[in-house]
This record gives C-alpha cells, sequence and structure tokens, in this order.
C-alpha cells in the first residue's frame, strides 16, 4: 500500500511495560549491555576492559530463562530467589508447579510496591519499594525515544527506589564501591550506561538529562556530538539487515501441532488472556474504584453452540477443569466472539486463576509458555454449601 518506510507508519509494538525496550537494551538473561553477545570474546574483553574487571568475571552464556529458573527450584539447584515488581503466583501458568517450587525455596524475597500480594505472602522477605511517581530515571520506548520521570512525591515509610535497594545491599555485601564506584543517584547509572551504550546500535553517549526534558524524549542513536536532539528519526530507511551480508535470514520450519490436543474427556481449546479494565495481576488496577466496579470477577466465554449442546445458560456459574486443576464457579457468558470448541478466561483474578489450569509448555527459544492452547471442559457448578 505504499506504506513501507513511510513516517508516522511503523509497526510499532504496545507492550505490556514501559520499558519492555529499555530492559533488552542494557541486558539481561540473553544478552549482556549494548546488544554484546555472551558467546562473543571480543564483547567479553570490551565489557572487562570498561568495568576495570578480569575478563572471567564475565559469563559466557545465558543465564536461565523464567521456567528454566522454576524448574531448577524444583530440582534443588536454585535454593533462593529475589523477585521484583511481578506477581508469578497469579501470572505463571500451571500454578501447583510454582506453589511447590516457591514452598520448598530455603528464602524467598520480594521486591514490591504492595503488600499483601498472592506472591508477596510467600515471602520470607519483603521489601518494599518505591513506585514511578516516588522515584527518577528514564524509560525507553519502541521508537527508540528516551523519556524521563521525575519524582513528584517521597516514598512512603520505609520504601525505597530499585536503585537505592540495590546499593544499599551491595554496600551490605562489601562490594558497593566495586560495583557502583561513586554511584549515589539515579543520574550516576544513567552517565554509566552511556559510558557502556557508546559505539553499540543503541548509542545514548550524547543523550543528557537536560535534552531530554528539553525535547520531551530523545531517539537513540545519540552520540556524543551529535546534533538535533529534538528531531525524529527513522532507522533502516536505506533497506538491509544487521547481518553480514544486510540480508534477512529467513528460517523454514515444519508446523507442529500443539501439544495438549482437546479429547473426550476435555474437548475445549482454552484460551486466557486480558481484559480492558485490568493489568496483568490486579496489583494496581485492582485498586481503582472505577476499574474494580467495571471487572469486578473472572468469567468463561463460551460460544452459543456449544452452551447449548451443555445446556448451560448465560450467567451461569461453571467450573472449568483441566489436567492440572480446576477454576471453580465463575459466570459463563456466551458470545459469538468465540468459536466453537474454544473457551475464554482473563489471567488477572487470584481468586478464580486461570493459571490453575493451564500448561507447563515453552517455546524452545524464547522459552515463552503457552498460556494459550489448554486442553479442558466446563461443568456446571455445584450449588453453594453443596458437596464436591
Amino acid at each position: 500500500t505504499g506504506n513501507i518506510g513511510r513516517a508516522g507508519a511503523a509497526p510499532f509494538s504496545i507492550t505490556g511495560q514501559c520499558n519492555a525496550m529499555g530492559t533488552r537494551e542494557a541486558g539481561f538473561a540473553s544478552n549482556m549491555p549494548g546488544y554484546r553477545k555472551f558467546e562473543s570474546v571480543d564483547d567479553r574483553e570490551e565489557l572487562a576492559g570498561l568495568w576495570n574487571v578480569p575478563v572471567e568475571r564475565n559469563p559466557t552464556a545465558r543465564g536461565l530463562a523464567y521456567p528454566d529458573i522454576i524448574e531448577a527450584v524444583l530440582e534443588k539447584k536454585i535454593r533462593a530467589l529475589w523477585i521484583i515488581a511481578t506477581n508469578p503466583i497469579v501470572s505463571f501458568p500451571n500454578l501447583k508447579a510454582l506453589q511447590q517450587a516457591f514452598e520448598s525455596l530455603e528464602f524467598l524475597v520480594v521486591q514490591d510496591g504492595y503488600h499483601p500480594t498472592p506472591t508477596s505472602e510467600y515471602a520470607h522477605l519483603m521489601l518494599p519499594a518505591a513506585m514511578w511517581g516516588e522515584k527518577e530515571g528514564t524509560y525507553t520506548n519502541s521508537e527508540r525515544r528516551v523519556s524521563k520521570v521525575n519524582r513528584a512525591v517521597a516514598p512512603p515509610a520505609e520504601a525505597r527506589s530499585d536503585f537505592h535497594i540495590f546499593l544499599q545491599f551491595a554496600n551490605f555485601l562489601g562490594g558497593r564501591d566495586e560495583i557502583f564506584p561513586g554511584w549515589t543517584k539515579p543520574a550516576d547509572a544513567f552517565e554509566e550506561w552511556k559510558r557502556v551504550s557508546a559505539g553499540r546500535l543503541c548509542d545514548y553517549s550524547g543523550i543528557t538529562y537536560k535534552a531530554i526534558e528539553l525535547h520531551g524524549g530523545v531517539q537513540w542513536p545519540f552520540p556524543a556530538g551529535a546534533a538535533n536532539a529534538g528531531e525524529t528519526r527513522s532507522y533502516y530507511t536505506q533497506g538491509g539487515f544487521r547481518t553480514d551480508d544486510s540480508r534477512a535470514r529467513l528460517l523454514a520450519v515444519t508446523w507442529e501441532p500443539f501439544p495438549e490436543q482437546p479429547n473426550d474427556e476435555f474437548p475445549f481449546v482454552l484460551n486466557t488472556g486480558r481484559t480492558v479494565e485490568h493489568w496483568h495481576t490486579r496489583t494496581k488496577t485492582g485498586k481503582v474504584p472505577i476499574l474494580e466496579r467495571l471487572s469486578p470477577n473472572a468469567w468463561v466465554e463460551m460460544n452459543p453452540r456449544d452452551a447449548r449442546v451443555l445446556r448451560l445458560k448465560p450467567q451461569d456459574r461453571v467450573d472449568v477443569i483441566s489436567r492440572r486443576g480446576r477454576v471453580r464457579g465463575i459466570e459463563l457468558r456466551v458470545t459469538e466472539t468465540v468459536a466453537p470448541g474454544q473457551l475464554f478466561v482473563p489471567f488477572h483474578y487470584a481468586e478464580a486463576n486461570a493459571n490453575e489450569v493451564t500448561q507447563s509448555a515453552f517455546d524452545p527459544f524464547s522459552r515463552e509458555p503457552n498460556y494459550k492452547q489448554s486442553a479442558a471442559r466446563v461443568e456446571k457448578a455445584p450449588r453453594e454449601g453443596a458437596a464436591r
């Protein structure tokens, strides 16, 4: 249609978290800071030189992915976990396996802006953390635009920003001067990131807090000495991919059926997902009165054809059952938006946890869970007070 490469027509994703791009640039389980590769000797040596540490201190392979961490806990290979700003007891698939893992930990730290949550209830140590309006720092969106947030109010009581919690923990370990030399404020971390990202794809070395606030955000790459910080710049305008010959790598794969097919006992394919009123596990949105009034409870959606076969009516209370567990007594909604043979249940609700029934199936490369294709059945729920 002539839109490829046209300003304002790029395929930007709307990610679940405001700094999803920023976390990928700065390094995590699958790469080192600045999109450096664990397996690259040159990348490891470059970082070691920047940080003035022996190159052997840098890992040569990625760390465990999320589901592999939980598996390692179950195998007693991991004995302690530190969970920051997430609520896996509601969001992680196959709830019973996760509960077993948490119960077997010798020490669990949960760092969050809210308590209690279903996850913090398992914690041996709870660290109260500041929320976004109680701290400062930068975020980077899918447009590569770096924005800054300023503290509006002080954190309540003993709550501290993640930055200050990490500094205090490093001080406790006795390694603060080596790990965070001279750091006292978030701007120190930003200056370090500018140094580490210089010359990389995501070059921040010319970005300043002042320029971000003056222009309402600055796009990378913006190397030291660059001009026009307020300019919006498209990337890859000349075509080509980031490969040795600038040509795309297309991988042919063989389609395989999803792992848990429906059968006579579990005839439906269960899809879990979101509703517009709530975000993730309702840690925040469940405390917003208007959102809670609009969507206070979980439900299951079913096609009218299936409802007729099962002799179910809209607003009936039903159970959704899989090989792993049961979501009890949720409202039935009969709708054509769901195809015959399929079900939909929102995952936000701890008290009717959709992950009671989801499976431990993960993509072999990304390790993304398969929340969408569990075999399930629906039964009318027993009347309240009746034996189950």
